[in-house]
């Protein structure tokens, strides 16, 4: 039986993060956390307490990410999923969407995987002259095949051994360029 192909929000609910009026200025005694583009433009993961706090005093209360969510940036060359595993309170700001599963037959870590995937990349739509974008129904027409749920996995424990051995070999890299350094350094000492 041939794997379906579903759009993105027939598996997922899809909504913009939160538009702050005004400066973002950290608090050291804020309550919530803020997540902006530049946090994730050198890293694949979202870390709380690497971000911006701020006190919450909207009348609303806080649109927070919530485990398993995924945010999806909205604006520039590189639309870079990431994945919230956390429970602290974050807000994503107005330059991501937020991707909720909504169905239990699709694992968030998969679809997070799924969307950063480079043919999937290149089917969203961009608009705009000098600051690219991608539009909510771009997103949300992202065609998404849906294996079973074991087969999820299998494809996330790959790029979990795939990612390890990129972080080991650039370690060995590294170590060898010190070590060179280090040689270096000797020979022309003696």
């Amino acid at each position: 039986m041939p794997t379906p192909l579903l759009k993105l929000s027939e598996l997922a609910e899809v909504r913009s993060g939160y538009t702050f009026r005004g400066a973002l200025e950290h608090d050291p005694s804020g309550d919530v956390r803020v997540l902006q583009i530049k946090d994730l433009r050198h890293s694949a993961a979202i870390e709380p307490d690497k971000l911006i706090a701020i006190t919450w005093d909207a009348r609303t209360a806080a649109p927070l990410l919530q485990h398993g969510d995924i945010t999806v940036i909205s604006r520039g060359d590189s639309n870079k999923a990431a994945l919230y595993k956390d429970e602290e309170p974050v807000v994503a700001t107005s330059q991501f969407f937020i991707v909720s599963a909504k169905k239990t037959n699709v694992l968030p870590e998969y679809l997070c995987w799924m969307i950063n995937l480079p043919q999937s990349q290149r089917s969203l739509e961009r608009s705009g002259s000098s600051i690219q974008a991608i539009s909510k129904g771009a997103l949300q027409d992202m065609m998404i095949p849906l294996p079973p749920l074991a087969t999820q996995q299998k494809l996330i424990d790959l790029q979990r051994l795939w990612d390890e051995e990129d972080h080991l070999i650039a370690r060995l890299q590294t170590n060898r360029e010190q070590m060179l350094q280090g040689i270096y350094q000797h020979l022309i000492k003696d």
